[in-house]
């Protein structure tokens, strides 16, 4: 799991780093932070603005998230809901922490407190997407043969090899240039040439 110093720096010339937020701790159930209610970020004089409380609170549930996530996979808000309590005043610093209400394979909702002198001044819900690690096209094309008989592996090799010559065809007809054209029709034979000898190894020629 990455350390704090770590997660700090990943904000460095981002919104959460020009807001001054600040990681106080950071683990798979709970994720605090402060953050000082400085002029510029006031909706009133004086006043902190709301969508400064709200994205104190996102940036901690969003961390939260990835610190439960299996490695490659990403994550991003699909909803947020804030309640406000009290006004947050400017040159005071508000803490926030966040923990988690659900932690799906999917889903998680994460649930922040932001304090500001020891009163609760906002309480923010969000749910974050669970977004799967991507895969290269290889790993892809392994996994469909995963699992599966060699005669099975057989079958489905001459539905691409028989997928790829259609598609080659597809190319070639919407190609200009005559060689290209030809070269893509040739490939086309050599894929259609394998699919038949894996249909007849498996007795579907």
């Amino acid at each position: 799991m990455a350390t704090l110093e770590e997660l700090q720096n990943t904000m460095r010339g981002l919104f959460p780093d020009h807001l001054g937020i600040r990681l106080i701790e950071a683990g798979p159930d709970r994720v605090t932070a402060e953050m000082e209610g400085r002029e510029e970020l006031c909706t009133l004089p004086g006043t902190i603005h709301g969508g400064a409380l709200m994205a104190l609170a996102d940036t901690l549930g969003a961390y939260g998230t990835v610190l439960n996530l299996a490695p490659g996979a990403s994550t991003t808000t699909i909803e947020s809901k804030t309640n406000f309590f009290a006004r947050a005043a400017a040159g005071r610093v508000l803490r926030a922490v966040a923990t988690p209400l659900h932690k799906g394979r999917r889903t998680m909702v994460w649930q922040t407190r932001v304090e500001t002198d020891g009163k609760l001044a906002a309480l923010v819900t969000q749910t974050q997407i669970v977004l799967p690690a991507r895969t290269e096209p290889r790993e892809q094309l392994r996994s469909m043969f995963e699992g599966l008989s060699a005669e099975q592996q057989k079958t489905m090799l001459a539905t691409l090899e028989r997928d790829g010559a259609a598609m080659y065809r597809a190319l070639a007809q919407a190609e200009p240039d005559e060689t290209t054209r030809a070269s893509l029709l040739e490939a086309a034979e050599r894929e259609e040439a394998n699919a038949l000898v894996l249909e007849k190894l498996t007795g579907g020629a």
